[in-house]
């Protein structure tokens, strides 16, 4: 659940202090610092009510570090001493790691990388880092004492981006979804639709990845809510509110019977499929874990017809995510399905090779 609105302003004060300081050890200098907090808790007060209860302080760190990384893109200002030979990722990574006391994979989830890249950046920049580890962690250790919270500012202008976002989307929806209106009512509410499978017109769905944070919430389709985190898929429908498929619980259901001895092999890629009732059609979805590379698409065969999924995963590649099909299945696709066996469904790398398929045994 969303923080409440009023819970803003004191968790603003609370951190302030911490925020001010992280951003100096990365800017260098202080106006630039405060200037950076503050343009980030403008956009974290805009989308303070979507932001998930358990998820704040990542969602701010995130926000901080990529403004910080956009910045230093374009113009390098003055550098904290001793740190000024580090690349930007560099600092962020010994900063994060350092200072703020983030575990290695946190950090890669945080910068959308593996843990092998923050590894080596942090090795390097340790190896940069004028007068070595010892004055590394006494510049790490460096507070500064910052002005006050320039509270009411900040929700203002915090307000008034909400108000612009909420019109940009009100006039994209009336600009982009008013002509499709017809067509999507007729995926999510036809029974027996001639794509059985959500496709669209020209019968080749996109397949996007996704990268979400943990805890946030996706509309799957109408009434159908999906979040991940590290400990597996969470999901809510008109039916059935918080449902839960942990990792470990689905590889010990679903990895199909392959080795000698008749036992499960929980290191080999698989993916999962279920059906969720939704109306008079059904919703499908699934989880793959196992993967070694990150997935490029997943495509599921219905009963001689192809629906090619959507894919939700968390930052860093954790190997595992999650899949589902954009608008529900009808049931004479899912009868068709059955009567195979059940859906078959294959996850594809970025270059296209199969890296995990569903066993129809199931």
């Amino acid at each position: 659940m969303p923080y409440h609105h009023k819970d803003f302003a004191p968790y603003a004060q609370q951190h302030w202090p911490r925020l001010v300081t992280t951003a100096h050890l990365l800017c260098g200098d202080a106006r630039e610092a405060t200037e950076l907090v503050r343009n980030t808790l403008v956009g974290v007060c805009a989308r303070w009510r979507r932001i998930p209860r358990d998820d704040v302080d990542f969602y701010v760190r995130r926000s901080l570090v990529r403004a910080y990384l956009r910045g230093a893109r374009r113009a390098h200002g003055p550098s904290p001493e001793g740190l000024g030979a580090l690349s930007a990722r560099q600092r962020v990574v010994l900063v994060l790691l350092h200072r703020e006391g983030l575990r290695e994979a946190e950090v890669a989830q945080m910068l959308g990388c593996s843990v092998r890249a923050v590894k080596s950046l942090a090795r390097l920049g340790m190896l940069a880092c004028e007068g070595g580890p010892a004055r590394l962690r006494t510049l790490l250790a460096t507070d500064v004492l910052p002005g006050a919270v320039p509270l009411d500012a900040i929700e203002r202008r915090g307000r008034a981006l909400r108000r612009r976002r909420a019109g940009a989307v009100v006039v994209a929806c009336a600009l982009v979804l008013g002509p499709s209106a017809a067509l999507a009512a007729n995926q999510f509410g036809g029974a027996d639709s001639a794509s059985g499978a959500g496709a669209d017109a020209d019968g080749a769905a996109s397949s996007p990845v996704r990268i979400v944070t943990p805890g946030e919430r996706v509309e799957a389709v109408r009434g159908v809510r999906l979040w991940l985190t590290d400990k597996g898929k969470h999901w809510s429908t008109p039916l059935r509110a918080h449902q839960f498929l942990g990792l470990a619980e689905d590889i010990a259901d679903g990895t199909a019977d392959d080795s000698a001895d008749g036992t499960a092999d929980d290191k080999k890629p698989h993916v999962s499929a279920q059906f969720e009732p939704l109306g008079d059609n059904f919703f499908l979805s699934g989880l793959y874990h196992g993967l070694s590379t990150a997935p490029g698409r997943v495509e599921a065969s219905l009963g001689g017809t192809e629906v090619t999924g959507t894919v939700l995963t968390l930052a860093g590649s954790p190997g595992w995510g999650v899949w589902y099909a954009r608008a529900p299945l009808s049931s004479t696709a899912l009868k068709a399905s059955l009567g195979e066996g059940g859906p078959t469904v294959t996850v594809y790398d970025a270059a296209g090779k199969a890296v995990a398929r569903s066993d129809v045994r199931r």
